[in-house]
């Protein structure tokens, strides 16, 4: 039986080799790196991984050090990734995307590999990273993926389930427990999207905001309902019409145009799952409230560029971890 784990620490080396042997091996498991010089000679590490391919699990435990990840290095990788990183012990202080973040045991951090970033750690590390594809990230939020927060705190009620979601996956994967590579990689992306909801954010929102956050949340439980309508979402949340539309302004989409991407983009996320690979094109249209799957058809087409049924053959051919979504860009 095939082992996707491999363990590799610096014990196993002599003193003057420990610290490019580390160099390498970081390199090789979280992507490209330019990796500082330690202030002492010797220097422990430890890294168990779970690769398949598909997904990574990672845990790691390493002495002070630091690293860059430039331009040069995001060229480099021959993949996209989305990296889930869980602090078990120390601090690391890193720079993602010109934002500052301090890391503490019990918080996360999620990044992505298009971006450059650095990182220092002052003391000895520990901690368990979840690498997914970028691509499959994409396609539960295909319009806000860039803009998501990059730093959850362990404490709060969804960054708790989180992280105890990482922990027991890390546990079960190293002993064997991994069945189903897809179906993992969706739990953790719903429940990292759960930790992501604008219900988390600190301070106080303006009312509007929350309006239109549950106005959202009433639309995406009844997205199935061919008979969803901005009159019927209207009386459901006690406002006029006119309010309704109101709330939208800031989207810079209508509440047609919202309750439309949102099931052309269910959709293409069951073309993209191979466990649907069998199911037919109108059967997926028509659950997610399309009444007419030539109507869907044609407007998946104006949306992605492609057929669905050309969509989902291409993306089929390709490895996961190497999909390329790209969609038109859209006009304010």
């Amino acid at each position: 039986m095939q082992s996707f784990v491999s363990t590799w620490a610096t014990d196993q080396l002599a003193m003057s080799d420990q610290y490019d042997a580390w160099t390498s091996v970081l390199n090789e498991t979280y992507g490209r790196w330019e990796v500082g010089r330690p202030d002492k000679s010797d220097f422990f590490g430890t890294v168990k991984s779970y690769d398949n391919t598909i997904v990574k699990v990672i845990d790691c435990m390493c002495d002070p050090c630091a690293a860059i990840r430039n331009r040069a290095s995001v060229v480099a990788d021959d993949r996209e990734t989305l990296t889930i990183q869980l602090v078990l012990q120390g601090h690391e202080y890193v720079d993602f995307d010109d934002e500052k973040i301090t890391l503490k045991p019990g918080d996360l951090l999620i990044w992505d590999s298009t971006k450059p970033m650095s990182f220092w750690v002052q003391e000895r590390l520990h901690k368990v990273s979840v690498v997914l594809p970028l691509q499959r990230f994409r396609s539960w939020l295909p319009r806000s993926w860039f803009s998501i927060q990059h730093y959850i705190d362990g404490r709060s009620n969804s960054g708790r389930l989180l992280a105890e979601h990482i922990q027991s996956l890390s546990t079960s994967v190293f002993s064997g427990g991994c069945k189903d590579d897809y179906a993992l990689i969706d739990a953790t992306i719903g429940l990292l999207v759960n930790a992501l909801n604008i219900e988390n954010a600190d301070g106080p929102k303006p009312l509007r905001v929350t309006q239109l956050y549950h106005t959202k949340q009433y639309m995406m439980a009844n997205i199935r309902d061919p008979s969803l309508s901005p009159t019927r979402i209207a009386k459901a949340g006690r406002m006029s019409p006119r309010y309704l539309h109101w709330l939208f302004e800031s989207t810079n989409e209508t509440v047609n145009q919202y309750i439309f991407h949102q099931r052309l983009d269910l959709c293409a996320r069951d073309l993209l799952n191979p466990r649907m690979q069998h199911r037919k094109l109108s059967d997926i249209a028509l659950f997610w409230g399309f009444s007419d799957a030539t109507h869907f058809s044609k407007r998946f087409k104006q949306e992605y560029g492609v057929s669905p049924r050309a969509f989902r053959k291409e993306m089929s051919s390709l490895p996961l971890n190497r999909h390329r979504v790209q969609k038109p860009v859209e006009s304010a």
